[in-house]
């Protein structure tokens, strides 16, 4: 090899280790960045972790803060907040605006379609159950909603009354806006939305529920007339699949009455009605 060949390979290695050194540096440059930015390297910013309430020391990108369904590093994607299952205030909870494929909606938009209906309240699929309730009755007692002003009735069905959330007596009347009967149908507004199966501890509400008394009964045409407390006279027909119940707790089932039972000035805690209003069961108090 001649001298010039020498000479210029010798300049080639020494351009390639000054290139790899720079390189090396470069990426260790990086790397120290990007530790001093997320120390416990889960994905999400320290200072995003710190404002959220969240641990930067500690890879907690799988958890649930606020138990919504969707993880925090998913909060953190989406632009959500990790300490509220409903971050745009849509009623539609995170996790179920993420994953229940309507990909129409944002978490940080409460009416993405700009329609004037928020996202809650829409129905994506069209089977006549708005969003917000497509879970309700598989939902766990964790997930259940949040309620604010502590009125028995979720902040995603407040809007449904035309009540506002954080405002546990919207009429100021005395009554909390759970206890109301705003479409007059016998049953509490915090009542109305009930599964059969809801066991949560939270939907207790109703314990100290009364409908009120009964006015009088006629045992010919059925008619039940109730005094209610809070929506005066109610009238309610009786049929032979009528299920008439004593039971103080107002949930499951207790000792069973009949028509007999049904005398002026028993009290009646609540009573229950199918979907085309039919009478489907009388609770009432034991005497």
């Amino acid at each position: 090899m001649s001298v010039f060949h020498r000479r210029t390979a010798r300049t080639a290695i020494l351009l390639t280790t000054k290139a790899l050194a720079v390189s090396s540096a470069v990426l260790s440059s990086s790397t120290a960045h990007a530790s001093r930015s997320d120390r416990d390297d889960d994905g999400m910013p320290n200072r995003w972790e710190v404002t959220h309430g969240l641990n930067p020391d500690r890879a907690n990108a799988r958890g649930d803060k606020d138990d919504d369904g969707l993880s925090n590093l998913g909060e953190y994607r989406h632009t959500g907040l990790p300490g509220d299952e409903d971050s745009d205030n849509d009623g539609h909870d995170d996790g179920d605006e993420v994953h229940d494929g309507a990909r129409g909606t944002q978490i940080s938009d409460r009416d993405s379609d700009d329609d004037g209906t928020r996202d809650g309240d829409e129905d994506s699929d069209d089977d006549d159950i708005d969003n917000e309730d497509e879970d309700d009755a598989d939902e766990s007692c964790s997930d259940d909603d949040d309620d604010r002003d502590e009125d028995n009735i979720s902040d995603e069905d407040e809007n449904d009354y035309g009540f506002r959330a954080g405002d546990d007596d919207d009429d100021d009347d005395g009554t909390p806006d759970g206890e109301e009967d705003s479409d007059e149908d016998g049953q509490s507004n915090e009542d109305d939305d009930d599964s059969d199966d809801d066991s949560c501890s939270d939907d207790s509400e109703d314990t100290d529920d009364l409908l009120g008394p009964i006015v009088s009964f006629d045992a010919k045409t059925g008619d039940l007339v109730i005094k209610s407390l809070r929506s005066g006279l109610l009238t309610f027909v009786v049929t032979d699949d009528t299920e008439i119940e004593f039971d103080s707790s107002g949930h499951g089932s207790g000792e069973e009455g009949s028509t007999e039972d049904l005398v002026p000035d028993a009290v009646v805690i609540e009573v229950d009605l199918e979907d085309d209003g039919t009478l489907e069961e009388v609770e009432l108090e034991r005497p």
